[in-house]
C-alpha cells in the first residue's frame, strides 16, 4: 500500500468526525509530550530540554472542534486563517479508502512532535529562525499558554492521483508560535502557577479550575492546602 502524507503549520458549523476515544487519544498525547517537557524528561535530538513552571494541561474543546472539523470537511490544501487560533494540519494519502479515521488523530499528533527530534530545539524563543527549522507544529503543541484543542478529520475519497486522502486540521485556543515570545517558561515544576489552575504534580501541567471552585476559594494561591491558584502565584 502505497502512502504519502504532508504537514503545513499556522504561524501565528460541522460535528466532529473524531470518536470520543479518538479526541481523548490526541488530548493524551499531547499532554505527555507537555509532562515530559514541565519535568524535565524531555529529550530532543539529543539534547534533554529544562523543566518548565508553567505548562498548562491542555483539555478538548468542543467549539474548537466544530471549527476544526468545519475546515476538514473542505478538504483544505492550506491554512484557514482562523482569528484567535493556532492551527496544525496533516495530510496522508492511501491506496485503499481508510476503515477507521480516529487512527489519523495520533498519527497526525505524532508526525508534528517528531518534529524536535529530527530537527532540533535550538533556543526557547520564538523567532523566524527556530519556525523555518522545521519545528512550528511541535512548538504549537508544547506552547504553554494553549489551553485547549479542538480537531477535525475527513475523508476526502479520491485525488487526480487515484489516492485516498485524509485531512486532519487540529487548532489551539490560545495560540502559540508568537514572535519574541518564550514557548513555556523554564524552571522548577508547578512552581509558577497560572490563575484559576490546580498544580497536578503526578504531571508537572496545570489543569484549569471551575469558575465554581476558585469562587469557593477566592484568595487561594499555589501550594496551599488544596494546591489552587485561582489568583495565581502567591
Amino acid at each position: 500500500m502505497r502512502t504519502l502524507f504532508i504537514l503545513s503549520a499556522f504561524f501565528i458549523v460541522a460535528y466532529c468526525q473524531f470518536s470520543k476515544s479518538g479526541q481523548k487519544a490526541i488530548v493524551d498525547f499531547h499532554n505527555k509530550l507537555r509532562s515530559s517537557i514541565a519535568k524535565g524528561t524531555y529529550v530532543a535530538k539529543g539534547t534533554k530540554k529544562p523543566a518548565g513552571s508553567n505548562m498548562l494541561k491542555i483539555k478538548w474543546d468542543s467549539e474548537v472542534a466544530a471549527s476544526a472539523q468545519a475546515y476538514a470537511n473542505k478538504c483544505p490544501t492550506g491554512h484557514s486563517g482562523a482569528a484567535g487560533l493556532g492551527e496544525n494540519m496533516y495530510w496522508r494519502w492511501s491506496s485503499s479508502s481508510p476503515k477507521d479515521l480516529d487512527e489519523f488523530g495520533t498519527r497526525a499528533s505524532g508526525a508534528w512532535a517528531s518534529e524536535f527530534e529530527k530537527y532540533g530545539w535550538k533556543t526557547n524563543k520564538m523567532d523566524m529562525t527556530l519556525f523555518r527549522s522545521g519545528v512550528g507544529h511541535a512548538t504549537q503543541m508544547a506552547w504553554a499558554n494553549t489551553g485547549s484543542i479542538g480537531c477535525g478529520v475527513k475523508n476526502c475519497g479520491k485525488d487526480k492521483n487515484n489516492l485516498y486522502k485524509v485531512a486532519v486540521v487540529c487548532q489551539y485556543k490560545g495560540p502559540g508560535n508568537y514572535m519574541g515570545q518564550d514557548i513555556y517558561k523554564r524552571g522548577k515544576t508547578c512552581s509558577d502557577c497560572p490563575s484559576k489552575t490546580k498544580c497536578e504534580k503526578s504531571t508537572g501541567l496545570y489543569p484549569y479550575l471551575d469558575s465554581a471552585t476558585c469562587r469557593m476559594n477566592p484568595s487561594a494561591h499555589a501550594f496551599s492546602t488544596m494546591e489552587l491558584c485561582c489568583n495565581g502565584n502567591a
